[in-house]
């Protein structure tokens, strides 16, 4: 049946800080998770402590070691309502990003830590993040791969395990870089979407969730495990190369029946090579994907492309698209400096060959002078032969001077393939 809560009798939250003590965490960019989960924990239980009918407990207060079966036994001895456990993520090669809620995988801790974990996607992507979605893992023993999930359920405390944002990933690092303020909002986030869910009131903030609809989900019969497969449709197509700008314009379609389309990404060389994720479009929820989407990608000038996408599903599972050969697109600049070097040399050569005209008539002129001429009627004739000569060049360069113009703006045109 469904699980609905409400806050009729004083609610037990316990609040575990991700790792400590010796256990740091991820480490990024200066930035130890030990350290944030604690500020954002300390945060979340100020901020329930303002609701009527609660009591909040922190595993620990302090950076210290603690294991993460004591940690649920804690949970455990305070008869706790539900435990959260909070942390940052990273990724193996640091180009994953977004936040993500890692549930129980069956009975009533499944289905109420996905209730939860519904409001507190919604908190995220309302706070900006990119959602990576609401799942289960699962050990080689089919139980819940997170010990602090496992022992949870062993000690009959529900859970959920928040991973705020990626550390490592440029995306996400401004939710929390510019100071420990955001690490205090992410604590209050946390706190709305546990008021939410217990439907809790609030007197000194004023504000009363007894009503608010808590998404029901059923309970499983069996566990829940993730999705393991990849994609079953990954399919590109060029629609559009910009020569100018060395911009192609890529029309992507990616379907997953058993998840969603998470992340696209590239490859300009077939494969061997990825650019970084981006978002696949979700316009109308975190687990429903668009069917298609458009994108354009800057690739390098005077190279042949093999242009190959990729798409993942909720559970970081890629396939790869087919491979469009593009041919090298000719760089623009290198054109028009090529276009303006030839037609310069061919002012010069024209030049040159007026040169060379003039010195030959002026020795054919004077070889044929009377020798009795007079020497001011020879200047003479040199300067009008001069100056005729000179109009000639002066027109043959700027004759080039246009030519090299009309190549350039030729050049510039925007030509489409």
């Amino acid at each position: 049946m469904p699980i609905q809560v409400y806050a009729d009798q004083p609610i037990v939250i316990v609040i575990d800080p991700g790792h400590g003590g010796e256990n740091l965490g991820a480490e990024y960019d200066g930035y130890t998770e030990k350290d944030m989960t604690l500020i954002v924990a300390k945060a979340m239980k100020e901020e329930l402590e303002k609701y009527n009918n609660v009591i909040v407990y922190l595993t620990h207060e302090t950076d210290q070691d603690m294991s993460i079966k004591d940690r649920a036994a804690f949970a455990g001895e305070r008869n706790a309502d539900f435990l959260f456990c909070l942390h940052f993520n990273s990724s193996v090669e640091h180009n994953l990003f977004g936040a993500e809620v890692w549930v129980p995988a069956s009975g009533e801790y499944y289905a109420k830590g996905y209730s939860f974990a519904q409001i507190q996607m919604r908190e995220f992507t309302d706070f900006g993040l990119y959602s990576r979605g609401i799942k289960t893992r699962l050990n080689d023993k089919d139980e819940n791969y997170y010990g602090i999930l496992r022992y949870c359920t062993g000690e009959g405390v529900p859970a959920a395990l928040i991973e705020h944002c990626h550390l490592d990933q440029e995306k996400d690092k401004k939710f929390y870089q510019q100071g420990e303020e955001q690490l205090i909002a992410f604590g209050r986030m946390d706190a709305t979407a546990a008021a939410k869910y217990f439907g809790l009131k609030s007197d000194i903030l004023g504000v009363d969730y007894r009503d608010f609809p808590v998404p029901q989900t059923e309970i499983p019969e069996g566990i829940v495990r993730p999705d393991k497969t990849e994609p079953e449709l990954c399919r590109i197509e060029v629609t559009q190369v910009n020569e100018d700008t060395g911009e192609v314009t890529v029309q992507m379609e990616a379907e997953d029946a058993d998840s969603y389309i998470l992340y696209y990404r590239c490859s300009l060389d077939g494969g061997d090579t990825y650019l970084l994720p981006e978002e696949w479009p979700r316009p109308d929820a975190w687990n429903e994907s668009a069917p298609s989407c458009s994108f354009t990608i800057k690739v390098p000038f005077d190279e042949k492309i093999a242009l190959l996408a990729s798409a993942s599903n909720g559970f970081d599972k890629w396939t790869d698209s087919n491979i469009i050969e593009l041919d090298a697109i000719p760089d623009p600049q290198r054109l028009k400096e090529e276009a303006f070097q030839r037609a310069q040399q061919e002012a010069e050569e024209e030049a040159q060959k007026l040169l060379e005209q003039m010195q030959n008539y002026n020795q054919i002129h004077f070889d044929e002078e009377a020798p009795n001429k007079g020497a001011e009627d020879a200047d003479s004739n040199l300067i009008q032969v001069t100056v005729i000569i000179g109009g000639l060049i002066l027109c043959m360069i700027f004759i080039s001077f246009f030519m090299a113009r009309a190549i350039f703006l030729l050049v510039k045109g925007n030509k489409k393939r």
